[in-house]
């Protein structure tokens, strides 16, 4: 492994406290549609940890060396004379032109160099990549590192391996030109090193809750404003009167309808069969009058199959009125339920 050390080392210190982030994380989940309502009453907590993140950013050199084929392409004219000797000796001449792109290969190599930044995180906190990089950061709120807490954290060879790769991208792409019109048997070569070497710790407030069969971790960042982020998912509310309630009432309103939608079936049924019968008989026997004929039964038959569904319709309504009515009232009454649990927990625990 590559001897290379971090020179220096920030942190960016607490904007909030750990009860301000309990308190943040309570307010998520209680104002969160998602969350079952028994959440509070159930759910057990796990005292607050941190997540300490260390983000490398350093600078680098990168020299390369290149070697490769360039072709350039031309156009090759030529021009033939066809002679065309006819029977009574007379000859014709014709000139035809005919064109074709021959490429030119030559060998080119040269030196490329420049300089890049890079930054990267440990593999064992990709997790938090998304959620650290979008989150804004207070700038102003940053102390360094002592040199015995800079001494906890060391370059990886993967890390190392990362940053020299993405210096060498960049500083390439950012030089690299292509003469010609192509390229073949490209080889590559570099001496890239890196230096101002430094870890800034991204400290993250950690608090996993267990509810049934379910942990979630809530984390926010300690600097900057509070933003949770949710890694789980709730366990399902309890829906179960209200799933009863809907399937009595479905009950209650197919028997309602029952009669309406069994003559519905009979009627598209019969439709369809009097339609292809009136129109085969039509075809096999040429008359154009049977073809009409059961064009017109499948649009009466077609009407009155409406016009029963719409009645279906209306007998249906006061039973999806009621149904809709129950979820609706359930599901205020969950969050009332939430919301009250909440208050309590908040007083219970002092918070």
């Amino acid at each position: 492994m590559e001897d290379y050390k971090i020179n220096v080392g920030y942190l960016y210190k607490d904007s909030f406290s750990e009860k301000e982030f309990i308190k943040a994380v309570l307010k998520y989940i209680a104002q969160d549609s998602s969350s079952p309502s028994y959440i509070f009453d159930e759910m057990v907590c796990s005292s607050v940890s941190r997540i300490n993140i260390p983000l490398i950013l350093c600078d680098g050199q990168s020299e390369i060396q290149y070697s490769r084929m360039v072709g350039y392409d031309r156009i090759e004219t030529t021009t033939k004379y066809i002679t065309t000797t006819y029977g009574n000796g007379y000859q014709d001449k014709k000139r035809r032109t005919s064109c074709r792109t021959i490429t030119d290969w030559k060998r080119d190599s040269g030196t490329i160099n420049g300089c890049a930044s890079s930054g990267t995180y440990d593999d064992n906190f990709k997790v938090y990549d998304e959620y650290v990089t979008n989150h804004v950061m207070d700038k102003n709120i940053i102390r360094q590192l002592t040199d015995e807490e800079l001494s906890q954290y060391k370059l990886t060879q993967a890390q190392i391996d990362y940053l020299k790769n993405d210096i060498l991208n960049k500083v390439f792409e950012e030089n690299i030109t292509y003469p010609g019109n192509h390229i073949k048997d490209e080889e590559y070569y570099d001496n890239t090193t890196l230096y101002n070497i430094s870890c800034t710790i991204v400290s993250l407030y950690n608090l996993s809750i267990t509810v049934r069969d379910k942990n979630i971790q809530f984390i926010a960042c300690s600097n900057g404003d509070i933003e949770i982020k949710q890694f789980g998912e709730y366990p399902m509310d309890n829906y179960e009167d209200m799933f009863n309630f809907t399937r009595q009432i479905s009950s209650e309103r197919n028997e309602a309808t029952k009669k309406e939608r069994h003559m519905a079936k009979i009627t598209i049924l019969s439709t369809l069969i009097l339609f292809a019968i009136s129109l085969i008989l039509g075809i096999v026997l040429h008359t154009k009058a049977l073809s009409i004929i059961s064009v017109i039964i499948l649009i009466i038959g077609l009407i009155i199959w409406i016009r029963i569904k719409q009645v279906i319709k209306i007998i249906s309504r006061p039973y999806n009125k009621r149904i809709f009515e129950y979820n609706t009232l359930d599901y205020e009454k969950k969050l009332q339920t939430k919301q009250d649990a909440y208050l309590k927990y908040l007083a219970n625990n002092n918070i």
